[in-house]
């Protein structure tokens, strides 16, 4: 973030914060890759865990950084288009986009929270067993995997959401 840019608050603070110890994820994930392909070419001795470690590592990291990158104004905006339009139609293409985004997002949203309900409510008997990868190390990486899609969604969703009413909010031009 700049220096001058106001303090965030509220949701935009989560979702700055997550998206910061998210990046770390991605460090892990090659930090890891390395031991893989250490392990792999030197020592002859293969992992079973790193493949599907790394893949989760950076899925979180990906589902967490949508939020962040609105946050902090990096967002994927196609703006060479946007500028060459006359100035009494660029608010009403970024509420266009804006509204795509809150459909688009919405709806992924309500898929994720289904199922990172159903990968982490899952039971065998009375035995909570959320999903998990099968065989070794048989951690809950899909669970877990599901649950960031889904929060970073709903963060992401708000955002959009925040900063639609800052432009409906804007007077026209």
């Amino acid at each position: 973030m700049a220096e001058n840019t106001p303090p965030l608050k509220g949701i935009a603070r989560v979702s700055h914060a997550l998206g910061e110890a998210a990046s770390w994820l991605f460090v892990l994930a090659t930090v890891i890759s390395v031991y893989e392909v250490t392990m792999r070419y030197i020592f002859a001795a293969p992992t079973t865990w790193v493949h599907v470690t790394t893949t989760a590592l950076c899925a979180v990291g990906f589902a967490l950084g949508g939020a962040y990158a609105m946050v902090s104004g990096q967002h994927v905006r196609i703006t060479s288009l946007l500028d060459k339009l006359p100035q009494r139609m660029q608010r009403p293409s970024e509420l266009l986009g804006l509204a795509c985004g809150v459909f688009y997002l919405g709806g992924l949203a309500y898929a994720a929270v289904l199922q990172a309900w159903e990968g982490v409510w899952h039971f065998e008997g009375k035995r909570w067993v959320p999903e998990a990868v099968p065989g070794p190390p048989h951690w809950p990486l899909p669970a877990l995997t599901r649950v960031a899609l889904a929060v970073g969604a709903l963060l992401f969703l708000a955002m959009v959401l925040q900063r639609l009413v800052q432009v409906l909010r804007r007077k026209a031009a």
